[in-house]
């Protein structure tokens, strides 16, 4: 047995329950409701039914869900058989007793099949259906069932079915392995793998890739350069971003735009507008949380603001402090030298200072003046006696009528 290359979705359910009841020529008998949980069997009812289960999820777009079984040419059920296995399909794929469907035979040259229509929403809660990566699964069930209901066996690849040369992967690192085998399923990197390859094999254009991979929650990022070229696409799942080179050489520019026909003048357009939504997307994050950064940044600038002022006090108490322990301890003279240099910050004469040492001929003028012994880094004082002695030493000599006890009182020996 075989399903359809593609399950389909769409957004009406008349146009499809129309088409399956519809009779033909070709058919050996006229189409009929054989299962399903449905209550009428018309087209109408049908129709009346399925809208009502969509009217409970506005929000999708598309609601319906459609799959055909066709089995090998020569092979034969009886309705009650096509039920049952009907059953066990939807069920392995995940729909609940509460998602309406209904089965259809169609009987024609060709072979018995079915057309199996059911609503994506739940009647209880309006939970939808997502069936994600259902085209392989859908081949993997069909496989199984067709063991257990003692079927012919279709060929058909097998769930661990590799892809081919032309389409390589890149493999799973060690610690991926190891997540997806504690975890019990596919990383990130693998379900957007295995989505790909699908929608490879049955999409035909660029539009119907990018929204195949966004109803299986896959967003597709274009690299578009400055010039305008498509370069690629890069894949985020999960809030997980992957760049086709990480995904493998399947997964090329090269290689897509081959397989999705990819044509600039019909194209392009969706292109480029996916990547505006994309960079506003990020740019919209970028400023909500550099928004949030100001916000966290504002109380801890106040605090620390606060920190500032109610600790000046007491390192002004501290260095009062200090200096008040240096006096008692210190000559006065050197109290200055002991507190000053933690101050000669706060005097613009120090820069200066500092300024004239680091002029070369000025150190060495200086060690010249000490040479000599005059140099002007003695005390003022000492000069100024010298002199005094040096005048009064020729009066003397020259006048008996200066006095013995002024000559005493005017030089006094250090």
């Amino acid at each position: 047995m075989k399903g359809m290359q593609k399950i389909k979705r769409g957004k009406s359910f008349a146009g499809v329950v129309l088409y399956a009841l519809k009779p033909g020529t070709h058919h050996k008998t006229d189409p009929v409701v054989i299962g399903g949980n449905m209550l009428g069997t018309s087209a109408p009812e049908l129709i009346t039914e399925f809208d009502a289960s969509a009217s409970l999820r506005a929000d999708t777009l598309k609601p319906v869900w459609h799959n055909s079984l066709r089995l090998p040419q020569g092979d034969f059920l009886t309705a009650k058989q096509w039920v049952m296995f009907a059953d066990d399909y939807m069920n392995h794929m995940g729909f609940s007793e509460t998602h309406l469907r209904c089965y259809v035979i169609h009987d024609d040259e060709a072979g018995q099949h079915i057309h199996i229509i059911a609503s994506r929403v739940d009647l209880i809660g309006g939970k939808l259906y997502l069936g994600r990566n259902e085209n392989l699964i859908s081949t993997r069930v069909i496989q199984e069932l067709e063991l257990t209901h003692g079927l012919t066996r279709t060929k058909g690849p097998s769930p661990s079915h590799s892809p081919s040369p032309a389409r390589k992967r890149k493999k799973l690192s060690r610690g991926e392995q190891q997540k997806e085998k504690r975890e019990g399923q596919p990383t990130a990197k693998t379900f957007l793998q295995n989505t790909i390859d699908e929608f490879l094999t049955s999409a035909n254009d660029i539009s119907g890739f990018v929204e195949a991979l966004a109803e299986n929650g896959i967003a597709t990022i274009p690299n578009i350069s400055s010039t305008g070229r498509m370069n690629g696409f890069s894949f985020e799942y999960a809030g997980i971003a992957f760049k086709a080179s990480q995904l493998g050489k399947a997964y090329s520019w090269a290689t897509l735009q081959e397989k999705l026909r990819y044509a600039p003048e019909r194209d392009n357009a969706l292109l480029f507008a996916l990547k505006a939504s994309t960079m506003g997307s990020i740019e919209a994050s970028d400023s909500v949380t550099e928004a949030s950064r100001e916000e966290d940044t504002k109380p801890s600038l106040a605090s620390a603001m606060t920190e500032e002022v109610t600790s000046r006090p007491s390192q002004r108490e501290h260095r009062v402090e200090t200096a008040e322990t240096c006096e008692a301890h210190t000559p006065a003279s050197n109290v200055l030298t002991a507190v000053e240099p933690a101050r000669s910050k706060d005097y613009p004469m120090t820069a200066v200072i500092k300024w004239l040492l680091s002029i070369p001929y000025l150190a060495a003028f200086a060690k010249l003046l000490k040479g000599t012994g005059k140099t002007f880094l003695h005390r003022k004082s000492s000069f100024s006696v010298i002199n005094t002695v040096r005048s009064a030493e020729p009066d003397v000599k020259t006048s008996n009528e200066i006095p013995h006890d002024f000559l005493k009182s005017s030089y006094t020996p250090n």
